[in-house]
């Protein structure tokens, strides 16, 4: 696949403590793979020492999924999030992959051809010119076929790379199966002069390979439940068994959930008439086998202790928002189960996610606003007085973080964030932060603006690396919750057990008396207000075709405050500068999966295309 393959050379010199190598993304169809450029450095010559073996499974490591903004605005289609997808986001960046390519309807396989660093290839929610995940996948695998040759390292690290090696191949994996569906199973390290590529496979052979792989890491006694605390100031980030537990339950729920395991295809084509798109009919044991790896996952943990919940007072956290701000934010917690990051972006390094808030690629919309709960647990309505006279208090802690609200602190004082009533301004002013430019002043085009990622910390937070949380145990819970509600047609005692383990964190009471529809919907409520800019909810929405939710239009929110009484009024406004080609037209179910690059498909190796792209 040459979109899916296109050669590359990472020289690294020897004589520098590096190495040369030939690495490439895939390129099937043409020359996948060509020879060093120098006879001097080869593969043996690379297997020939410990410390430039590990080298090439830590070039694996490099281009893991990440969805913070970096350098080069590559990451995120040009500064967009991929939540301005979802209801939880409206995208006000006029040149980002959402205004430009999603929302008025543009998208196409031709796109996906766009060249590996051109301004079209960035702008695509996932690319392969430009994810570099081939490439990725490539260096594990030469990991797994040649660590043995290395003389100087033990028989147990090299099993223990091993089993890491095959956990980054399956996370790149599972990541593009939540968009692509069924893939080209590449086992091992192609040579270059193989003529036998791969074709896509099924959709269960793809599932059956994830899990696969992930079940090898698993089973390898060398490889370790979590990263020691010997290890952790070195080598925080490395795939753990407690990892590939997580991300197993993850894929099984994917796999299990409508948009695959169904009586009907999402969407028909040849790429669904040969089920590559949906397993061909509804089975309810699917949402079994993600309930057994939840179980499993709770087993080892109950012998195996360390990862949890972070709760308030780890790790010197002072209140219920602390604690679940610092389960996502930092690395090295109990929480994370696959940390991801890029290079050492700091929030005062990064100016890329500083600009893509600034601008407006991150502007919350009401909806979600509304989503969070009271404190006591009962939902927020605005037809209740008690709520809409100030909603910015006694609300779910998690709205809190993930935005800046006006009254509540930010950055070492108190957010003034009201807008001035026209008609009024004598008694309704301009707050004083509403124009202040490091305060994200366009991202307030919907009267509500983000914290979460935001450059909003005090000196304390700013200079902390940041990581992106890929997994968290957090969502192995209300995995665990969703699983059983589904095959048993109810929550059961321990779906409400999971979920409210959740909400307990936060200070939230817990869930109970719902009916299976009910309870269906407050874990999708859950995971969007937990993951809320975590690439959760757009995948959460395609997997239970709630087409529904893409086709409402959405709403920002005037904020005004008396200056004399404190009282506040507010205005519901339509989000219409930027229109989405569903709200009037009705999502497109072909829209559930990206299509693949159209020059590979037509290479005729066997890549055939999602359906809706032909």
């Amino acid at each position: 696949m040459k979109s899916i393959i296109r050669t590359i050379y990472t020289t690294i010199i020897v004589g520098m403590l590096t190495m040369a190598v030939s690495c490439e993304d895939l390129a099937f169809g043409d020359k996948f793979l060509q020879k060093p450029p120098s006879t001097d450095v080869t593969i043996d010559t690379i297997f020939s020492t410990s410390e430039y073996a590990r080298r090439i499974l830590w070039k694996s490591y490099q281009s893991l999924p990440y969805g913070i903004e970096t350098s080069g605005y590559w990451t995120q289609m040009w500064l967009g999030t991929l939540e301005g997808l979802t209801d939880l986001n409206y995208d006000n960046v006029g040149y980002s992959g959402l205004t430009k390519i999603y929302y008025p309807g543009n998208y196409n396989a031709a796109l996906e051809d766009s060249p590996r660093g051109t301004y079209m290839a960035t702008k695509m929610r996932f690319n392969n010119n430009e994810s570099g995940v081939w490439t990725g996948i490539r260096h594990a695998w030469l990991m797994v076929e040649n660590v043995d040759k290395v003389p100087d390292m033990s028989a147990s690290e090299k099993s223990r790379l091993k089993a890491e090696a095959k956990m980054v191949v399956a996370v790149y994996y599972s990541h593009m199966l939540r968009h692509y569906g069924a893939l080209p199973i590449v086992d091992h390290a192609i040579d270059p002069e193989d003529v036998n590529l791969p074709k896509r496979a099924t959709l269960q052979e793809t599932i059956d390979f994830i899990v696969g792989l992930l079940n090898d890491a698993i089973g390898n006694s060398d490889f370790p439940w979590r990263i020691s605390d010997e290890e952790l100031s070195n080598w925080d980030g490395r795939m753990t068994k407690a990892g590939a537990m997580g991300l197993k339950a993850r894929v099984l729920l994917f796999a299990a959930s409508p948009l695959f395991n169904s009586d009907t295809p999402y969407y028909e084509g040849e790429a669904s008439s040969k089920l590559m798109t949906w397993f061909g009919s509804y089975d309810k044991n699917r949402w079994k086998l993600a309930i057994d790896a939840c179980e499993e996952f709770f087993t080892a943990l109950n012998s195996n202790g360390y990862h949890k919940l972070v709760q308030a007072g780890d790790d010197g956290t002072a209140s219920v928002g602390e604690a679940f701000t610092h389960a996502y934010y930092d690395r090295g917690t109990t929480e994370t189960l696959i940390s991801v990051r890029r290079n050492i972006y700091t929030q005062s390094n990064n100016s890329i996610m500083s600009n893509s808030i600034r601008w407006g690629g991150y502007c919350p919309t009401k909806e979600y606003f509304d989503m969070f709960q009271m404190a006591n647990g009962t939902d927020f309505d605005w037809n209740n007085p008690e709520h809409a006279k100030n909603p910015f208090i006694n609300r779910d802690p998690r709205l809190f973080e993930t935005f800046i609200l006006d009254g509540q602190p930010y950055n070492g004082t108190i957010a003034s964030l009201t807008e001035e009533l026209s008609t009024d301004k004598e008694n309704y002013p301009k707050g004083s932060h509403w124009a202040v430019g490091n305060l994200h002043t366009l991202s307030l085009v919907t009267g509500l603006t983000v914290r979460k990622w935001g450059l909003d910390r005090n000196a304390a937070w700013s200079s902390r690396p940041i990581q992106w949380p890929f997994l968290r145990i957090a969502e192995i819970y209300y995995t665990y919750a969703e699983a059983l509600n589904e095959y048993y047609g109810a929550p059961t005692s321990e779906a409400y057990a999971a979920v409210n383990a959740v909400r307990a964190r936060v200070g939230l009471p817990g869930l109970s008396g719902l009916n299976q529809k009910q309870f269906r919907e407050a874990i999708l409520r859950e995971r969007a207000c937990e993951f809320g800019y975590e690439e959760v909810r757009f995948f959460d929405l395609i997997r239970w075709r709630q087409y529904s939710v893409f086709e409402k239009p959405l709403h920002g929110l005037h904020v005004y405050k008396n200056k004399n009484t404190k009282e506040y009024k507010f205005e519901v406004f339509p989000l219409t500068k930027y229109s989405r080609v569903w709200w009037t037209g009705g999502f497109e179910a072909r829209w559930c999966l990206s299509a693949f690059p159209s020059k590979e498909v037509n290479k005729g190796y066997g890549l055939i295309q999602n359906p809706g792209w032909e």
